[in-house]
């Protein structure tokens, strides 16, 4: 691990912890860099400013999902892993999702699971079919997995995970078809 990523880890984990126990808004870079080591410019040193933060955490904390989607068979691990990731991390995420100044946030949400599905797609068809009407059929397939999967989650997270993760995990695999 980098000191790069240590420290941005070390910023984001003083942020999640403040996330949960106050709003969003009310966090300052201050409140954030005062229960670190480091002063207030490091804190620029590595982000924008706390929504560029957030969307960091996110895609650094789910990026193990990358090394499993290179394993097709795997597919349904691969939402497993969000799903516990989502549960486990709930009250940070649901304070993210309700907080109307983050709404960027949803959209780059749906913006990585559609990447994820995308990219799950395309080995999908590039290992089963090969034919240019089919690339539509895989832009549409996709978009209709990601958008709704995003959206499922999204309120899942608002919903408090409930139900928990193994048994939304299993409605959520019946939902797919298995030759996807």
């Amino acid at each position: 691990m980098t000191q790069k990523n240590t420290t941005k880890e070390i910023i984001s984990y003083s942020f999640k912890k403040l996330a949960c126990e106050k709003t969003i808004d009310k966090i300052s870079i201050t409140n954030i860099m005062d229960q670190t080591d480091y002063r207030r410019q490091t804190f620029y040193d590595h982000f924008d400013d706390k929504y560029d933060l957030i969307t960091w955490i996110f895609s650094y904390e789910v990026s193990e999902l990358n090394e499993l989607i290179s394993i097709w068979e795997k597919r349904e691990d691969i939402l497993f892993y969000l799903l516990t990731y989502l549960e486990e991390n709930k009250t940070y995420y649901k304070k993210i999702f309700l907080n109307m100044k983050l709404d960027s946030f949803k959209d780059y949400f749906i913006y990585y699971i559609k990447k994820e599905v995308q990219t799950i797609m395309k080995d999908y068809y590039k290992k089963h079919i090969h034919s240019e009407y089919n690339q539509s059929a895989m832009e549409i397939t996709t978009e209709f997995y990601a958008y709704g999967l995003a959206e499922l989650l999204y309120r899942w997270v608002l919903k408090d995970c409930v139900p928990q993760t193994n048994n939304f995990h299993k409605l959520l695999t019946q939902a797919i078809p298995t030759q996807f």
